[in-house]
């Protein structure tokens, strides 16, 4: 990866990118992890003067983001794209008793290669980074939902591989930390939105992933 004057670095995602952004202000960051990532990166490397968006949707889906794609994406021609998406793909289907199958995990793998793809065609020096979906035992039975998260998941990293993108293992690194502090230091009751210290773990690890990338 490699940071130039001007580029512009767009995160784009659901309610956990979204975290409670003023869409009628088309540069706000919202109150997560793409303020906190966004504002350090842009104060780390203030002579460049780069552009941080945030186009993270509350409640949205893959197929969501592909209905979006060209407005909240292609449109804003990013020099940096990064992409956290999939979670509510499993929790809406489970809340409807409608585990995610083979044929959904498949159609979701082909639809976020398609989206990468238009990116890059907009963009040949397009850099990706892509965020793991995660959720914590709250409740305890989400730890079911892993039937589908992790099949999701290696999907994800594939396509990553794929495009040569950053990839940032965000469950794995959850689950190494919810070993030694509670859950609920990280997100709240529902084991996928983050607290301000799940927000900040999330910004941690995507600085640490690009910035040492970058050099």
């Amino acid at each position: 990866m490699k940071l130039e004057q001007g580029q512009r670095i767009l995160f784009i995602g659901d309610s956990i990118t979204d975290a409670g952004r003023d869409y009628s202000n088309h540069y706000d960051l919202g109150n997560g992890y793409a303020h906190m990532a966004g504002s350090l990166l842009l104060g780390r490397y203030a002579d460049l003067q780069l552009e941080v968006m945030n186009r993270g949707i509350n409640g949205h889906k893959l197929h969501d983001l592909a209905e979006r794609w060209q407005r909240d994406c292609l449109a804003l021609k990013p020099d940096i794209l990064s992409v956290m998406i999939g979670i509510n793909d499993i929790w809406h289907h489970r809340s409807a008793g409608q585990p995610i199958d083979a044929a959904y995990l498949a159609n979701f793998k082909k639809t976020y290669r398609q989206l990468l793809n238009q990116a890059r065609q907009e963009n040949p020096k397009l850099q990706i980074v892509l965020l793991q979906p995660f959720l914590l035992p709250l409740p305890q039975d989400h730890l079911e939902w892993e039937q589908e998260l992790m099949p999701m998941t290696a999907s994800i990293e594939a396509v990553a591989a794929e495009f040569g993108a950053e990839y940032i293992p965000l469950h794995e690194h959850f689950k190494q930390l919810v070993k030694v502090s509670p859950a609920e230091h990280f997100t709240i009751e529902d084991g996928v939105h983050p607290t301000r210290v799940g927000h900040g773990v999330i910004a941690s690890e995507w600085l640490e992933q690009v910035v040492s990338a970058l050099a």
